[in-house]
């Protein structure tokens, strides 16, 4: 396959979707000191996340300086999904498997349809594609396709109470068959018309929907017959789906990840990945297909899919009050919350901090707070502690982009050490006022003797603190794909 060299360099992105799923920080605190206006939060998103309109092909070395593998996915209860603010799906775990392998943080990136993936690869909006994508020769002239995930086998399913009967292909053609356009069931059905020598019924599905959704219109009676893959199949059923196998169709389809054409170097990282991780795929897919497992099981709990439903968490009006109090941005709050309880409002730290946000009582008090066991003043407690450390870097003269991830950095180390470490930059040519490449890396040097004996508070845990800053803001990104900023409180 000859193939140009990839471009690492970045523009604009001047047409098409804006991606969301972005290396930074997009959240935000509304403007000045006090109880903020309906203003303050006008139009803060996009001026703050001009960094996502940026669209660049890379290969591994510059994967690996920019630190973020961009993974384009689809949604579905076994590829990727949100459940109560985490990410999850066999996608997503094996992915970020492999982004720690490369010493580098993943975010996943749903274009707008399945047919739009191979597009967003060669446009450059993402560096791989992990969606369960089958293997076909036309797709290989456009991409460089992994070694195989796993295979599975297409079936037509149809509803259980069908009144139709279908005991062979020959059946097929009294019933209307729904397939995807663009996909490989497309191909197939025509495929199986011209081995039938007459035409099918055949009806199209929107063009965002995946086979999970066209499963569940089936078991509503909307559809009469689709084509599916066995394991979604099953996962259809466990869920409730009054759907079934009528006939298999074709042989087992490998899937496979999928890189741009130019990415040598990352293609043959892939598949050293994939070579050396049979295990872990084997438990990946036990957990997210196998009907009866936890993970197949979370993705049936569909009260808080951020992804399906807009709901992240039990306490969101909480923290949309939270928000409305305090200006920040209530999905950065949310982000926070989760990465300090994972929304557990009995959670208690070995410091001494309690609840969703993990705040200590002194500093409940310092807010305005007797009392933080309440989810509701915990909530409020923490984000006020957040905007007050956030001021204390506007005072700097720090931008406001910046002033939040410090101000996130300093809500888990402390502000001394974030002061010390912004101290540290500018003493080793760094940055002071950013955080990301520069002032998380002076807080590394506080991890050695040599360095945090020169500072005011001394030593920091510091790789935890790094490792904070980017689980909130990983978090967040993927939240703001799903969520509105909408402030309204339910009454």
């Amino acid at each position: 396959m000859r193939v140009a060299p990839l471009d690492s360099s970045s523009g604009y992105l001047q047409n098409g979707r804006v991606n969301l799923l972005a290396p930074m920080l997009m959240g935000l605190l509304a403007g000045q000191v006090g109880e903020p206006s309906g203003d303050d939060l006008k139009d803060l998103e996009p001026s703050l996340t001009r960094h996502t309109r940026y669209r660049y092909s890379a290969d591994i070395e510059a994967i690996r300086k920019r630190g973020v593998l961009r993974v384009l996915t689809r949604n579905s209860s076994a590829t990727y999904f949100i459940a109560r603010g985490a990410q999850r799906g066999f996608q997503y775990e094996l992915a970020s498997a492999f982004a720690k392998s490369l010493g580098v943080r993943v975010a996943m990136v749903v274009p707008p349809s399945r047919t739009a993936l191979i597009e967003a690869l060669l446009t450059g909006e993402g560096d791989m594609i992990a969606a369960g994508m089958s293997m076909t020769p036309a797709r290989a002239e456009r991409v460089r396709f992994t070694a195989p995930l796993m295979s599975a086998k297409r079936v037509v399913a149809i509803h259980e109470q069908s009144p139709k009967r279908m005991e062979s292909l020959e059946d097929l053609d009294r019933f209307v068959l729904h397939i995807n356009r663009g996909s490989t069931m497309h191909r197939d059905a025509l495929m199986l018309q011209r081995t039938l020598g007459r035409p099918l019924k055949l009806a199209f599905i929107d063009d965002d929907a995946e086979m999970e959704e066209a499963a569940r219109r089936v078991s509503a009676g909307l559809y009469e017959a689709i084509l599916i893959d066995d394991n979604l199949l099953a996962l259809a059923q466990a869920a409730g789906g009054s759907l079934k196998a009528a006939l298999p169709f074709g042989k087992s389809r490998p899937k496979a990840w999928a890189v741009h054409p130019g990415a040598v170097d990352l293609h043959a990282a892939a598949d050293r990945f994939i070579a050396r991780s049979k295990r872990l795929m084997a438990v990946l897919y036990a957990r997210y297909y196998r009907p009866s497992a936890l993970g197949a099981r979370r993705a049936r709990d569909i009260t808080y899919r951020a992804d399906d439903f807009g709901r992240i968490s039990p306490y969101d009006d909480l923290f949309r009050e939270a928000g409305k109090k305090t200006g920040i941005d209530w999905r950065l709050l949310a982000a926070v919350a989760y990465t300090e309880s994972r929304f557990r409002p009995e959670a208690k730290s070995g410091w001494g901090a309690v609840g969703l946000m993990q705040v200590l009582p002194n500093t409940g008090r310092e807010v305005g707070y007797q009392d933080v066991t309440s989810p509701r003043n915990n909530i409020l407690a923490g984000a006020k502690y957040l905007r007050r450390l956030a001021r204390r870097f506007e005072e700097d003269g720090v931008s406001k982009r910046q002033q939040i991830r410090f101000a996130v950095a300093a809500y888990n180390a402390g502000l001394g050490h974030i002061r010390d470490a912004r101290a540290l930059a500018q003493t080793t040519n760094r940055d002071p006022d950013r955080w990301f490449g520069h002032v998380e890396e002076a807080l590394k040097l506080k991890m050695h003797r040599k360095w945090h004996e020169q500072t005011r508070f001394g030593y920091a845990r510091a790789t935890e603190t790094v490792k904070y800053v980017s689980a909130v803001q990983t978090r967040y990104d993927a939240y703001v794909r799903y969520v509105d900023l909408d402030t309204s409180i339910e009454p």
